[in-house]
């Protein structure tokens, strides 16, 4: 067989070899860049939140802040602390709580928090909203929704998991939660609980082919991103270097040509 090359392209997530090898390939941790993403930092309190996160209190009827608790359902997902929302406006507004996020612009970020309740939400009303943009609040001419989540039930909701990979289109954006337990004064048993805000950066998947004329093809899709090509000859080597090559468009992919190296090879997508 032509072409028994020992070639193979990486990405964070998986190692795809060329003709015969196919193996696994472990993914490194990211860095969650939300600063106290799980309430741990001393103290806790009413409107108390620490780490660089910042609050907007609703008009009346305010209360949320951080706790600590080790009784059912009054616990956090991971650790000790948590935060809780247990306001309910008369005027439409929201308890507000903030973080500024550094972001490169054109890149992939996945945003994850968990959100449960520790008591009865029916028929409240009781709402949470996050949003990631340049205001601090709810303008979705600007903002970019993540979740609306509208627990209704008449008992505690354990944790759950809300996730979204989310394209960055600034720099400096906010990630701000917005909540209520319940409207036109109606005081519900229970809060809404929120625990573990994280945000990584993630790297699309990677792809590659070799073409007709011994060519290798690389394809990611396209996000209008600083991502390049990258490679090393061992994966031990930790002198991963760019690529010569400026990624094109094709269709709804970026995509590099380059010609078939000698010897072994391995390919991943990183950030300048």
């Amino acid at each position: 067989m032509k072409n028994k090359i020992s070639i193979v392209v990486a990405t964070w997530t998986f190692l795809i070899g060329l003709i015969f090898f196919v193996s696994a390939y472990s993914a490194q941790a990211q860095a969650n860049l939300v600063a106290n993403g799980s309430f741990e930092e001393d103290p806790i309190g009413e409107a108390v939140f620490s780490g660089g996160w910042f609050i907007g209190p609703a008009d009346n009827n305010s209360d949320f802040g951080v706790a600590t608790s080790t009784v059912s359902p009054d616990l956090a997902a991971q650790g000790t602390n948590y935060a809780y929302f247990r306001g309910h406006p008369t005027d439409d507004s929201q308890d507000c709580l903030g973080i500024n996020v550094n972001l490169t612009v054109g890149a992939l970020y996945n945003i994850s928090c968990y959100l449960a309740t520790d008591g009865s939400t029916s028929g409240t009303g009781a709402a949470i909203w996050e949003v990631i943009g340049p205001s601090f609040g709810i303008n979705y001419s600007v903002d970019t929704s993540l979740i609306a989540w509208f627990p209704n039930w008449s008992s505690a909701l354990p944790y759950q998991q809300f996730s979204t990979n989310y394209l960055a289109t600034m720099s400096e954006p906010t990630l701000s939660f917005h909540a209520i337990n319940g409207t036109n004064a109606a005081t519900a048993k229970g809060g809404i609980l929120l625990d573990n805000v994280s945000m990584t950066l993630i790297f699309p998947p990677l792809s590659i082919r070799l073409s007709p004329t011994n060519t290798l093809i690389f394809t990611w899709p396209y996000t209008n991103s600083p991502y390049r090509l990258a490679t090393v000859t061992s994966l031990t080597a930790t002198n991963w270097t760019s690529v010569n090559a400026t990624p094109v468009n094709a269709g709804t992919n970026s995509q590099i040509n380059i010609p078939t190296p000698s010897g072994p090879h391995f390919y991943r997508l990183t950030l300048p």
